[in-house]
């Protein structure tokens, strides 16, 4: 009786140290394993629309967000030295509350991180003050707190590491009549101004081209040099480089050099990031996260991961490990989610893709199309790596229990 006693705190054990392993196999659709790609849980308490940013810098990776309490919002982070975390430094904040953090390595070799900071005083729906805010990492020390705005209300902001742009309401409205886009210098000195109404946000920006996004979900370029406004059709838009991408209906353009043209049309959204003299490319719908690699001459996949409903990635590259970051919605009457990441190694010689990708060379433009096969998603991965999981449990249970009986 006590050797079954035995077996069963031997199952019971075994059941727990497997089933809490952090590492998860994902199968790319190669078939080739990464077992050593990890899900790690960021922060289960952010919810939808407070941003978070991501950025490798000086061989760590610098990852901030936004978190409620029962006063306001604040910012937190974390510092990850390849696997390894650790909270990360903090801006010595002086406000009431702050949110919505941006990092930007500015072309001197800085790191600055912007926010959203809501001074200290009392506020109601008609006097809320909203400053865009920022400070300078050195040696891993955030710098004193710099007012880049001292009124209005901060709605979006970005920096290409020369500039910073701006958009701002001289006060709050729902109506966004009154919006204006400035390029404003690193300390915060306006240098050119741009009253455009219905901005709520910039999306990206460089060498004084902003990309905005209108109160009506429309996206456009903004050439701060001469006014121009130029309005696209995008799912998903901003720069890699100095190349502006763009995603629609199914489809990745990357306007540079060579023009590239990317058919991914299993999903709603993607974008590039440079590496190894090509792009990984992040590609994403309701329910799947992918990863590929364009090698400068055929679209590879990588790994596949299932996501909820809601997913907004942001990605970093650091030592050839990729740092895959999304938020995802768990409460949709709230907007409550959680903030994962997916640390995974890029090899560096991907095996040939079965699926030929096909090339249209005409002058500089090449086309590449991608249609991975819905039959194998981290879905079918992931059970898999549970079934074998359960086949080692019953297996190991067995045999202790024959052996102790």
């Amino acid at each position: 009786m006590k050797n079954k006693f035995k077996a069963i705190v031997i199952f019971f054990i075994l059941s727990l140290i497997i089933l809490s392993t952090k590492i998860i196999a994902q199968t790319n659709l190669n078939g080739q394993q990464y077992t050593n790609t990890s899900i790690i849980i960021i922060t289960n308490n952010i919810s939808f629309g407070h941003g978070f940013s991501i950025t490798s810098y000086n061989g760590l990776v610098y990852i901030y967000y936004t978190e409620p309490t029962s006063v306001a919002t604040i910012i937190n982070g974390l510092v990850f030295n390849g696997t390894e975390k650790m909270d990360a430094p903090l801006p010595n904040f002086n406000d009431l509350g702050e949110s919505r953090p941006a990092l930007v390595e500015l072309n001197n070799g800085s790191l600055m991180m912007l926010w959203a900071g809501i001074p200290i005083g009392y506020y109601s729906l008609y006097n809320l003050t909203i400053l865009l805010q920022a400070s300078i990492l050195n040696n891993n020390v955030w710098g004193p707190v710099i007012n880049l705005t001292n009124n209005g209300v901060a709605l979006g902001y970005a920096s290409d590491g020369n500039y910073i742009y701006l958009v701002y309401e001289p006060t709050i409205s729902i109506t966004y009549n009154d919006t204006i886009l400035e390029e404003l210098t690193l300390s915060g000195n306006v240098i050119k101004s741009l009253n455009i109404p219905g901005i709520i946000g910039i999306v990206a920006a460089n060498n004084g081209l902003v990309v905005v996004e209108f109160s009506n979900v429309t996206y456009a370029l903004v050439n701060m040099n001469n006014g121009n406004i130029e309005f696209v059709n995008a799912t998903n838009i901003g720069f890699v480089g100095n190349s502006l991408y763009q995603f629609y209906n199914g489809v990745l353009t990357i306007n540079g050099n060579q023009n590239l043209t990317f058919n991914l049309p299993i999903y709603e959204s993607a974008f590039p990031i440079s590496w190894n003299n090509g792009y990984i490319i992040i590609a994403w719908r309701p329910g799947l996260l992918s990863v590929y690699y364009w090698n400068s001459t055929e679209l590879q996949p990588i790994v596949n991961f299932t996501a909820q409903f809601t997913i907004i990635p942001k990605a970093t590259i650091l030592n050839n490990n990729l740092y895959l970051a999304w938020f995802g919605l768990n409460n949709i009457s709230n907007g409550q989610g959680s903030i994962y990441m997916a640390i995974t190694p890029l090899p560096h010689q991907i095996s040939q893709y079965t699926n030929k990708t096909t090339t249209n060379n005409t002058s500089n433009t090449s086309s590449y199309n991608s249609v991975p096969s819905t039959n194998t998603t981290s879905n079918k991965s992931l059970f898999s790596s549970i079934l074998i999981l359960v086949i080692i449990i019953i297996v190991v249970s067995v045999v202790a229990f024959v052996i102790l009986y």
